[in-house]
């Protein structure tokens, strides 16, 4: 049987979750790419100025792509060329990560299988919930009301 992991990715952190042994293990990862720069208030601009040419902003994203990658590439790293990888996130950082996999799996020759779905933050235990329903180890259930077996 495959080995299958969870990943959820922002540009924050990176939270990795494997199933093994009927047991979840939970890594994180901490980011280093700088936050987005966001305007504070009304810009004012000179009608006599063209507008679309970029200075320091582009010097600024240029550098924030850059730890992106690296981190993007850290992630990467943990996750096993053999292990099928369910990708959540709210934003790109998880399409960054998917495009990685896959091409460092064409590099490779593997096979893998990389699923992706857009998703919002959650608790370790949701992810660990979302994983083994992946998986199709989901917890077993009983109705509420009645005893639980055993006679406890």
């Amino acid at each position: 049987m495959r080995r299958r992991s969870l990943v959820w990715i922002d540009a924050n952190e990176a939270v990795i979750v494997r199933w093994q042994d009927a047991q979840a293990r939970v890594d994180r990862v901490e980011s280093e790419v700088p936050a987005h720069h966001r305007s504070t208030g009304h810009v004012r601009h000179d009608p006599m100025i063209r507008h679309g040419g970029g200075r320091a902003q582009d010097a600024d994203a240029g550098h924030r792509q850059e730890h992106l990658d690296r981190f993007v590439e850290a992630v990467g790293a943990r996750l096993a060329p053999d292990e099928d990888v369910l990708i959540l996130g709210p934003g790109t950082v998880r399409q960054h990560l998917v495009r990685r996999l896959r091409h460092e799996d064409r590099r490779r020759g593997t096979d893998r299988v990389v699923d992706s779905e857009p998703s919002a933050p959650r608790t370790d235990p949701q992810l660990v919930a979302r994983l083994r329903h992946h998986v199709g180890d989901e917890p077993s259930r009983r109705p509420i009301g009645r005893p639980h077996p055993a006679g406890s």
